[in-house]
């Protein structure tokens, strides 16, 4: 969407809409100045799915096995954040609603949203509650251009991908990045920030296609308790609770959580998980306080790593041609397996069940000192700890039960696409890893207004000191190419804990990275109307990486150290007071050892992957400031991709170009005092250029959907009774950069409506994937995982 055309947009809308009503008083309003606004009273020629996808038979849940008990730590329980006292919300603007967020929460980015030249998505509490959602991955899927790696491997937690590039190291909490490989429950977090387009200025290596912030519930000096508890049809149960008080100049809050859930829809598949987070702020009066805040999550669960694909085609790196049939002999791509979306192929039980423990623990110190009016000065310490152990089952290789060939057929049995899936067999892969990960981070952030004769100048500048280590051992115990580890496709067997071949124990690979770091950037007031701006950071990242299970003694021990300057220029105009119209260009750097790993003495001796981003935008505030629209068109370009030689697969090379020509627009707020709209749509359109790989020449990028569109709405019927609803349509999405695997386009539906019981206390229900789609909401070029089936919660929300 051009400047102009969001403009004409928005007048239409001021023009045609009836004048807003006055925001009515209400006797809870959102507390904190870091926080935002809850719900307002919770209770106030690419193939197509039907082509290539055949219909599937869905079945019922069956009771998952009785599994093993482990006690976990007693806690004290949390829940979403209340909306106290009548103290406004300084992430909001005047007139802004429950929805919008005028401020992010990153001091080292004081501009405010509608004068920043990007993207800037915000999930507020406000729709984190009306969603009911539990985990940072939950909250994201109504953000348009976001979709989801499957976990496997070294793809372990939260596994996000931004505009076509993966973003599972861009992941940061209070703007201090949060490396861990878990899943980030939701219990502790205020909102979820997105900033898409070049952002590597701010955040530093990675942002390729943008960064992710959390914003973490600290205390706010309201006085309350706020009980949440949901059942769910999975079945399961989850409690979460959030208490804050103060005396004198103390302030202090804490929130717990326990759940035990049963992924609905999924035989064996559940999740059990703790935590606790207390935090305090001490006033020194004068300008200065401190803020301690601790934040404990514990997990145990069975990993879904899901389906495998049928055969794909296989093309030549230096041909580009087919070097095997794949599906039907004709070089189709592929989608996963037909099977019915209950069915998993996990171990259930056992010595050597399949399993996820996990214990992450993140303490943070943090003094902000107010210089004067318009200049805060911030300092912060951060630990982080995060310990994981997995055991999953990963499908390899179907075919027959001694060499994965497979066989065609369609005379009996359950047949689809010609094969006959009675008769085949598909490989379990089972690893165990186990991973330490340690994270140290001191960073300062200096922010300031101060005037040059009329100009104002807008500054934020900074330092960031970084230790991470982490520390992974592993073991196979089942070859998918060995009978014991084989299973038939239709009825998996029912061996308890299946190992096959040689187990292989692989030695502890040993990282240590660090990252020195300083910024600077000024966006300069000209006048009212026009807006001038730089950043630059620059940093040192340096890898020591030893993997003794290499085979070459070259690739043993490793050692990389990159110097990167990142940059953002561009340029803000106001046509009106509360609008804004922009262009900006940076760049960003995906260094070689980015996620922890030198693979070989070739990946340590490359320069790191840069990108540059063009981005054109707009953003308005209509309806008097009650609705905000914005649209961008941008360009991607990562201009030296690393590859794999085509004459050499050991060896590694920057090569080619991945280009990402897309379009986003949006609109979050009121349209009308008692309705409320949270929508986006994005257009992805990827190409992978001037490679010498021809396997991938020309492909599109994988993991990308070309069309998504978001939207959550609710209305206020009567002040005590609320519906609402959702939906998301993602086209389908390659799998691999070769372009042969692929997951079906979708929509999904959701629905809520609550009901506030009293001034105290709410009760709301919500529906998921109404319509029962099919669908698979984690994939990559080995799995895809499904979605859940139809299911339902029901919460009920005290405060006193």
């Amino acid at each position: 969407m051009t400047a102009a055309a969001l403009f004409y947009l928005s007048s239409a809308v001021e023009t045609e809409a009836e004048p807003a009503a006055s925001e009515p008083a209400t006797t809870e309003q959102a507390p904190a100045p870091q926080q935002s606004q809850p719900a307002q009273a919770p209770a106030s020629t690419e193939p197509k799915a039907d082509e290539l996808v055949p219909p599937v038979s869905i079945q019922a849940s069956k009771p998952r096995p009785t599994r093993p008990v482990q006690s976990a730590p007693t806690v004290t329980l949390a829940a979403p954040p209340p909306p106290p006292t009548t103290e406004p919300v300084a992430a909001q603007g005047q007139g802004a609603t429950p929805y919008q967020v005028t401020n992010t929460g990153i001091t080292r980015l004081p501009v405010p949203i509608l004068n920043t030249p990007q993207v800037i998505n915000v999930i507020p509490q406000a729709i984190i509650q009306e969603q009911s959602v539990s985990t940072i991955e939950e909250a994201l899927r109504y953000i348009p251009g976001i979709t989801f790696s499957a976990g496997e491997g070294g793809q372990q937690g939260d596994g996000p991908i931004i505009r076509g590039f993966v973003a599972r190291g861009d992941l940061f909490r209070d703007g201090i990045r949060d490396p861990g490989w878990y899943v980030r429950d939701a219990f502790s977090i205020d909102r979820v920030e997105v900033y898409k387009g070049p952002s590597a200025f701010a955040f530093g290596r990675g942002s390729t296609g943008g960064a992710i912030n959390t914003v973490t519930k600290l205390p706010t000096g309201a006085q309350y308790f706020e009980s949440t508890s949901t059942l769910s049809s999975g079945p399961g149960y989850r409690e979460t609770i959030d208490a804050s008080g103060k005396k004198d100049n103390v302030w202090g809050r804490i929130e717990g959580l326990f759940q035990d859930v049963n992924t609905p829809t999924r035989d064996n598949i559940w999740t059990k998980r703790w935590g606790v987070a207390p935090s305090m702020t001490y006033d020194f009066q004068q300008g200065t306080k401190a803020t301690l805040y601790y934040i404990y999550q514990g997990e145990e669960s069975v990993p879904d790593n899901g389906v495998t694909y049928l055969p794909q085609p296989g093309f030549s790196p230096l041909t580009g041609k087919l070097v095997n049939p794949g599906y039907l002999g004709f070089g189709l791509p592929t989608p996963p397996i037909p099977i019915p979306r209950s069915q998993t192929y996990v171990v259930p039980g056992g010595p050597l069940q399949d399993i996820t423990e996990d214990t992450t623990h993140i303490i943070t110190g943090k003094v902000e000192h107010q210089i004067e009016k318009d200049t805060k000065i911030v300092n912060a310490t951060r630990y982080m700890e995060n310990d994981r152990f997995t055991r999953p089952t990963s499908l390899r290789s179907i075919g027959n039960a001694t060499n994965g060939v497979f066989a065609t057929g369609n005379t009996a049995g359950l047949t689809s696409f010609g094969y006959q899936f009675d008769l085949m067999t598909v490989g379990r892969e089972r690893r165990e890893r186990e991973t330490n990960n340690t994270y140290f981070v001191n960073q300062t952030d200096l922010a300031g207004k101060f005037h040059t004769g009329s100009v104002e100048h807008q500054v934020a500048a900074g330092v960031e000191f970084a230790q991470e280590g982490r520390w992974q051992g592993r073991r196979d115990i089942c070859d998918p190419l060995n009978a014991n580890c084989r299973t038939n496709i239709v009825v998996p067997n029912g061996n308890p804990s299946p190992t096959g071949g040689t187990i292989l124990v692989f030695a502890p690979i040993d990282t240590q990275a660090q990252n020195y770091a300083a910024y600077m950037s000024d966006q300069i007031k000209i006048n009212q109307y026009f807006e001038l701006l730089g950043s630059m950071r620059f940093d040192r990242f340096g890898t020591v990486y030893n993997d003794p299970n290499q085979v070459l003694r070259i690739n043993q021990h490793l050692e990389r150290s990159d110097n990167m300057l990142s940059y953002r220029f561009g340029a803000v105009g106001h046509p009106t007071k509360d609008s804004s119209v922009y262009i900006a260009y940076g760049n960003s750097y995906n260094p070689s050892a980015e996620l922890g790993t030198l693979a070989s003495a070739s990946v340590s001796a490359l320069a790191p992957e840069q990108t540059i981003t063009y981005e054109v935008g707009a953003k308005s505030d209509v309806l008097k400031g009650k609705l905000t629209l914005s649209g961008a068109v941008f360009r991607i370009e990562k201009m030296n991709l690393r590859i794999t030689d085509p004459t050499n697969n050991t060896v590694s090379v920057l090569d080619g170009v991945a280009r990402v020509d897309g379009l986003e627009v949006g609109a979050v707020g009121k349209v009308t005092d008692q309705w409320s709209v949270f929508t986006g749509y994005s257009y992805l359109d990827t190409a992978i250029l001037n490679t010498r790989d021809l396997s991938i020449l020309n492909r599109r990028l994988p993991q990308t959907s070309r069309h998504n569109f978001t939207i959550w709405s609710t209305y206020d019927i009567t002040p005590k009774w609320t519906v609402g609803g959702g939906a998301i349509y993602q086209s389908m999405g390659w799998a691999n950069q070769q372009n042969t695997a692929y997951v079906p386009e979708y929509w999904k539906f959701d629905a809520m409506v609550s009901y506030k019981v009293d001034d105290k206390s709410t009760v709301q229900l919500n529906i998921y994937n109404i319509t029962n789609t099919f669908y698979y909401f984690q994939y990559f070029g080995a799995n895809a995982v499904p979605g859940s089936g139809r299911w339902a919660s029901l919460t009920y929300r005290t405060r006193w």
